[in-house]
């Protein structure tokens, strides 16, 4: 099934549910509310299902108050749910278990499972928010007329391919990314204005904890492993417990003997954890290994019921595995 067939479908429904996987980034939110922003211009019921509030850092996105957790399940009269950026159906942010109605998966993930009704799965992009681009352009999005609404539905587009890519310095950038982000900058989206939110505007109290985080920092396995712990005590005493660490991680992987670099995180029901990589090394075959998913280099990994201590023997006896 083609880009065009599944627009129809959409089209077509009645009510719209749009889910993503756990731990949203930029992407999965980014191609959510890009994909709502249309719908809901092209006059069609669609909402977002969500354990998960939005991370901070993307709460300057049109719509980001839709995405508030209170939703986590298909409400009554929901004909079909629309899944984005998310490899298998155990990351779904969502209850669809005992769902009935179509499903279409929609992602770039080359291990993606294929739990939809309907899967469209495009490999070589470099976020799912080009597939999205392409997809509300089928449904009926005109880009080329530069209204408020088209630049609320781009913003979100482009900020999903601006973190996906790494700013656009990852392997994973094409031809086709450059045009689709041009086409998008020209329809009138503010790309500095993204850029500013996303990076030069953190509160004092991530600032913060930028700095405590660098100050945990320990290196593994001859030095080619970045690890860094946050607990919840931490977090909960600088008020940040939904924090994006993106930047942090990105620090870790700056220092000159590391490849791999990893950020976990202390919640609730047990420990989240983002990886990143550079050089060969595979951080998505170690995320899967627990039971997460993600890219070459860049994946993410939930371990319920453990402890940092735990979650890190987990994690770095895996990536001994690889070096």
């Amino acid at each position: 099934m083609d880009i065009k067939e599944i627009a129809k479908i959409i089209l077509e429904a009645n009510k719209i549910g749009i889910a993503f996987h756990c731990a949203p980034d930029g992407d999965a939110i980014g191609s959510t509310l890009g994909l709502l922003s249309a719908l809901k211009q092209l006059g069609r019921d669609a909402y977002v299902i969500s354990r998960e509030v939005i991370p901070d850092n993307l709460s300057f996105l049109p719509l980001a108050s839709e995405i508030d957790g209170t939703v986590y399940e298909p409400t009554n009269g929901t004909d079909l749910v629309i899944v984005l950026d998310c490899g298998n159906a155990d990351r779904v942010c969502a209850d669809i278990r005992d769902y009935e109605g179509t499903v279409i998966n929609l992602d770039h993930h080359i291990t993606n499972d294929k739990f939809g009704t309907i899967n469209y799965i495009e490999e070589k992009s470099a976020a799912t928010a080009e597939i999205i681009f392409l997809l509300v352009e089928e449904m009926g999005i005109d880009f080329e007329t530069k209204t408020d609404a088209v630049i609320r539905v781009g913003t979100c587009i482009y900020t999903g391919i601006l973190t996906d890519t790494g700013s656009f310095r990852h392997s994973n950038v094409t031809e086709r990314t450059h045009i689709i982000t041009g086409k998008l900058i020209a329809s009138g989206v503010k790309n500095n204005v993204i850029h500013s939110n996303l990076y030069e505007q953190r509160p004092f109290k991530k600032v913060k904890l930028i700095g405590e985080a660098l100050g945990n920092l320990e290196l593994f396995l001859k030095n080619r492993v970045a690890y860094i712990e946050l607990s919840k005590k931490l977090l909960e005493s600088l008020n940040l417990g939904n924090v994006d660490t993106s930047d942090i991680i990105s620090i870790a992987l700056s220092i000159e003997s590391v490849e791999v670099a990893v950020v976990v995180k202390e919640v609730d029901d047990g420990v989240k954890g983002s990886l990143r990589s550079k050089a060969d090394f595979d951080v998505r075959k170690v995320a899967e290994a627990l039971g997460g998913g993600g890219h070459v280099k860049a994946a993410g990994l939930k371990l319920k019921k453990k402890s940092l201590s735990q979650t890190k023997e987990k994690i770095l006896n895996e990536i001994a595995k690889g070096l």
